[in-house]
């Protein structure tokens, strides 16, 4: 892209509407930034309205919105940094560096733009610790369902602390109330525990169980997720962990190693595919790039690579 000089400055409640257009505009790259938006924007209107330290938008001569950087936490969500890399990487300095503002943690966007801002942080001191490169995918037709291992039940739980626990077995099951809260978190969380350790922990972090378990709660509470069960007990997963605003992103996508190769992740993840598709959403995902069968096992559910993207820790 030709650089182009953008004028940067804090976004305020004014500019909510056009920066939610904007995201809305660019979805399937921003599931992810535009769940964490939508969020914050709810808190804002309950408690107070966001900071400097929040979200800086880069402006076109038109008074358009050309690039962002979110912060959220100690998450920072880059985007179309490179419409103006230089300017951005000056006013991302700044950015961090606003009084009271916590020290970044996670760099998380498409590639490109998290290697801008990458510079950026370097000069100011910071040091990557981990970094995962993954291809960001997107299914918008009908999935393309595999049959359901023999033996095997697969249960839906959606938002237990909103709603009540469904089920979507092809083999009809029965949950009983003994299902819901703590015993399902107890249930559900070796599966996530591995998960974590396998897939998601920096190498410089260790695992905390307690994280881990308000986690899982969040996702039992906030999302939903589906599990298959052999002979009673739960040998794979995989849940939904963000919702935009056409798009909702699948994560957590998890089966034991002696169940794998048997064709239980694709019934986990086309299940939930199927759900999030009645529900009138579109899907995204991100997948490590040199996870090979699991990449496979997406092309082959209809997902499309449509980008690269990028997270990294400090």
């Amino acid at each position: 892209m030709t650089p182009h000089s953008l004028h940067w400055r804090t976004a305020h409640s004014q500019d909510y509407d056009s920066f939610s257009q904007f995201l809305q505009n660019h979805e399937p790259y921003l599931v992810a930034a535009a769940s964490r938006f939508r969020a914050f924007r709810e808190r804002s209107t309950k408690t107070s309205l966001p900071g400097r330290n929040h979200i800086l938008i880069g402006m076109d001569n038109l008074n358009h919105i050309q690039s962002f950087i979110f912060r959220s936490g100690q998450i920072l969500h880059p985007f179309f940094l490179d419409y103006d890399a230089e300017r951005a990487q000056r006013v991302l300095r700044r950015f961090i560096n606003l009084p009271f503002s916590k020290r970044i943690y996670s760099l998380q966007g498409l590639e490109q733009d998290v290697k801008i801002a990458e510079q950026a942080l370097e000069q100011e001191g910071y040091r990557i610790q981990d970094q995962f490169d993954y291809y960001l995918m997107q299914l918008d037709t009908p999935v393309l369902k595999p049959p359901q291992p023999e033996g095997l039940t697969l249960i839906e739980l959606a938002a237990i602390g909103r709603t009540s626990i469904k089920q979507a077995s092809i083999r009809q099951v029965s949950i009983e109330g003994a299902l819901a809260g703590h015993a399902v978190a107890d249930l559900l969380y070796p599966l996530q525990a591995a998960y974590e350790q396998e897939e998601v922990i920096p190498a410089h972090s260790t695992f905390n169980q307690a994280s881990c378990r308000r986690g899982l709660a969040k996702i039992l509470s906030e999302e939903t997720i589906v599990y298959a069960a052999y002979e009673g007990l739960p040998v794979a997963k995989a849940n939904t962990n963000a919702t935009a605003y056409r798009y909702k992103q699948i994560g957590g996508v998890y089966v034991q190693p002696e169940f794998r190769g048997r064709g239980i992740a694709s019934s986990v993840v086309g299940t939930l595919l199927a759900r999030i598709q009645q529900q009138g959403y579109g899907v995204s995902l991100f997948v490590k790039k040199r996870n090979l069968p699991a990449i496979r096992l997406y092309e082959r559910l209809g997902f499309v690579t449509i980008g690269s993207y990028r997270i990294v820790y400090y």
